[in-house]
């Protein structure tokens, strides 16, 4: 099959988490059969096995499909020579037609006829949409919509007349209807006059173009690149560097939940990227009548948000696969197919080509593996490449794509995604968002032109990625140091959103400060890092980054120890929160209000739910705000944020002494409405957790240069004088006294240790 860009067609799904977009990404599979039924499984894409354990997205997912559009399938093109087309429904449309005109007669207005037939379509079980908005597509871009009164069963165009007669014109103008849209046949129906007059009109390929070889055109099939996306917040940048590599979304609604905050973050990313967005509601064989009030309510509030008709809205069931192969029609006849990227400077496309990273990870014997979009040109598996951001140079050792595993070919061409060995070794020449060029009438770099300056040749990449949440990582054992500087850089690559500095504690050793997205995030690549590399790890509390003015010079901190004794104001990162809830869980949001210092709340009634709107510290929110939101709606609320700058804060920072040791990693800032009580909590819940030793343990909260609470483990004791019975007190008090000089020793010499078990169980507030 010959490879073309108009035969292409890239998209994603996107979606709030938990509304269907991996099981529909399933059906999608099916439909295409791109996995045989016998190797399919639920949530095919989603390839780690927390992903699976946790039943959310948190990689974006590429694969190709292979799809033959309706228009494009010429197996029954030749309608005249195969019989007549879709013959027994036409059967069906004729006999409902000719009982309205008997009925009827010729004196009505078309529209009286319309509803008429609705009635004939419902009585024959005939399935039909009305006044449907058609795409007209020309050169694979769109250039008008037309509304034909009815589509019957997804294949025919019915257009209804009340005139004296029609004629060629008439016929003429439903036949440039057909041709600019998917369908192949219409019935135009004339029933205003004498005699009903039905006019079969085929759009037929073959017979108008005599040189289009029918037994070609039943081989043309589209690629459908598909990227399956995070719903998840702190995975959002994922989802904005697969809509860089796209021309299309399908934006997905719960028909149970309708539009979550998610869902508008998405919406707002998709339409800023510029891309052609398809709205569908998900779950609809959860009401088998499409009478309820939550899918009404579903569709119309998503036809509001992306200035739709509500027909245009397709209803869908990922589970059952009712409506896929219609939104896979759709993606073909929407969304348009790659075209050329223009370059900063005079670009040669018979010399270069250019590919967008995307996406990354590392294998053993192929090196860095680069997911890529190619914007012009053609790579093949022989050439030599650029990296532009870090200026290196190396050979491609294989090319292919995703069917989602790794499948080489010889070259990907323009419009295509993919990916590229590149053979390179260390993970640090790889930038997400970076350039690939290449020389294609060469193997090898050619060395005349390395003065050129190849960064003008550059694709728009990304922003890069603001870390909301550090935490610092210690390996249990100071020899797996190079092993945890190793996997953190391998996990880097694929998930380039992670940010990795040096650290340095005093009773910890060395390790690594990393940024993240979100707590999940942190927890989601903590695990990732126990599963994947063995890595057993001491980890801090999450913390947020301070700015602290010290002597009229601005610092940056992220680790409470990293305080100055003195110092002259500490401001903090604020968000802008967007709450959507049910209107009658709004009461339980308001407590929330002091228990997280939300201030300047604004509500506004939307889609018969509230949104609230609120500024709140960024510290609060990586605490425990998601499960407390949670818990007072029963999960029915959703919210989105975003950096919005720094404010003055009254914080205090306050550290935990184990059995007089200071233990930096608990170490934490508080408000100073709440750091008592905070440390009460703290070291009551350390006493319950830390196991008893062979010698008292004092635990202390200290801070502003006193202890503000305290709590004891009592040493375990062994009964030294068991064995006497009777006789003088004397040598038992010996016993008991050596017991306790042992134990003081023993205090002493004893180095208090934190589990990374008990470390995790103190996030939570």
């Amino acid at each position: 099959m010959e490879k073309s860009s108009s035969h292409i067609r890239n998209f994603v799904i996107v979606a709030h988490v938990d509304h269907g977009k991996s099981t529909l990404a399933d059906r999608f599979l099916e439909i295409t059969g791109t996995v045989p039924a016998r190797q399919m499984k639920e949530q095919y894409l989603d390839q780690l096995e927390l992903e699976r354990e946790r039943g959310i997205t948190i990689k974006m997912a590429p694969v190709r499909m292979l799809y033959k559009h309706p228009s494009q399938i010429n197996a029954d093109n030749d309608a005249d020579q195969r019989g007549l087309l879709y013959e027994d429904l036409t059967y069906k449309m004729r006999g409902a037609i000719f009982n309205v005109y008997n009925k009827l007669g010729p004196s009505f207005k078309e529209n009286v006829y319309g509803n008429a037939l609705e009635e004939e379509f419902k009585k024959n079980g005939l399935e039909y949409e009305r006044e449907k908005s058609i795409d007209i597509i020309y050169e694979g871009k769109k250039i008008g919509v037309y509304k034909p009164d009815f589509i019957v069963e997804g294949k025919i165009i019915l257009e209804i007349k009340a005139q004296p007669f029609i004629g060629k014109l008439e016929i003429k103008q439903v036949w440039h209807y057909l041709k600019g849209s998917s369908y192949r046949l219409a019935l135009l129906v004339n029933f205003g006059s004498r005699e009903l007059q039905i006019e079969r009109i085929v759009y037929d390929a073959i017979r108008e173009n005599p040189r289009f070889d029918p037994r070609k055109s039943a081989q043309v099939e589209y690629i459908l690149n598909l990227i399956d996306t995070p719903g998840h917040s702190d995975f959002s940048y994922e989802v904005s560097r697969a809509l860089a590599a796209v021309e299309g979304a399908i934006l997905l609604v719960d028909a149970t939940q309708g539009i979550q905050a998610q869902t508008l973050a998405n919406f707002r990313s998709a339409q800023a990227a510029g891309l052609k967005i398809i709205g569908a509601v998900n779950k609809i064989d959860l009401f088998p009548d499409n009478n309820d009030s939550r899918l009404e309510n579903a569709v119309r509030d998503l036809a509001e948000l992306l200035g739709v008709a509500k027909n245009e809205i397709f209803l869908v069931s990922g589970k059952t696969g009712q409506g896929a192969k219609q939104l896979l029609d759709a993606v073909v006849s929407r969304i348009p197919f790659p075209k050329i990227a223009i370059s900063n400077s005079q670009f040669s496309i018979s010399n270069f080509a250019r590919a967008l990273i995307f996406d990354s990870f590392y294998d053993n014997h192929k090196g860095v593996v680069a997911s890529v979009r190619i914007f012009n040109g053609k790579i093949e598996e022989s050439d030599g490449i650029k990296l532009l951001a870090t200026e290196t140079d190396s050979k491609i050792k294989e090319t292919g794509y995703f069917t989602p595993q790794l499948k080489p070919v010889p070259e990907l061409s323009q419009g295509e995604i993919g990916y590229i060995a590149t053979g390179i070794k260390d993970p640090q020449r790889i930038k997400i968002g970076d350039t690939i060029i290449t020389n294609n009438k060469s193997p090898a770099w050619p060395a005349g032109r390395q003065t050129t300056n190849y960064k003008t040749y550059a694709l728009h990449g990304y922003k890069e990625a603001q870390p909301v949440v550090f935490v610092s990582f210690y390996p249990e054992e100071a020899d797996d140091y190079e092993s945890l500087r190793s996997g953190l850089e391998k996990l880097h690559l694929n998930d380039s959103s992670l940010k990795i500095e040096s650290d340095q504690n005093e009773v910890l050793g060395r390790g690594f400060k990393v940024g993240f997205l979100g707590r999940l995030h942190f927890e989601i690549t903590s695990e990732r890092l126990k599963r994947e590399f063995s890595i057993p790890t001491i980890n801090t509390f999450p913390s947020v980054l301070y700015k602290v003015k010290v002597k009229g010079v601005w610092r940056e901190i992220v680790k409470p120890e990293d305080l100055p004794e003195e110092y002259e104001e500490i401001f903090e990162p604020m968000i802008s929160i967007e709450i959507i809830v049910p209107s009658e869980y709004v009461k339980k949001i308001y407590p929330l209000q002091n228990m997280f210092r939300m201030s300047g709340i604004v509500t506004e009634i939307f889609h018969e739910r509230i949104k609230i709107k609120a500024k709140m510290p960024l510290a609060e929110l990586v605490s425990d705000f998601d499960d407390k939101l949670k818990s007072v709606t029963r999960g029915f609320a959703s919210f989105s944020y975003e950096l919005i700058g720094y404010e003055k804060a009254d914080i205090v920072k306050v550290d935990i002494l184990v059995a007089g040791n200071l233990v930096s990693g608990l170490s934490r800032f508080f408000p100073r409405q709440s750091y008592e009580r905070e440390a009460r909590t703290t070291v009551e819940r350390l006493k319950k957790l830390l196991p008893r030793q062979q010698f008292a343990q004092s635990l202390q909260a200290f801070a502003e240069g006193r202890v503000i609470a305290r709590e004891d483990i009592p040493a375990l004791r062994k009964d030294v004088t068991g064995y006497l019975y009777g006789g003088d007190r004397t040598r038992k008090m010996k016993l008991w006294k050596k017991q306790q000089r042992g134990k003081k020793k023993l205090k002493t010499m004893a180095k208090v240790r934190i589990a990374p078990e008990i470390f995790k169980e103190l996030l939570n507030k």
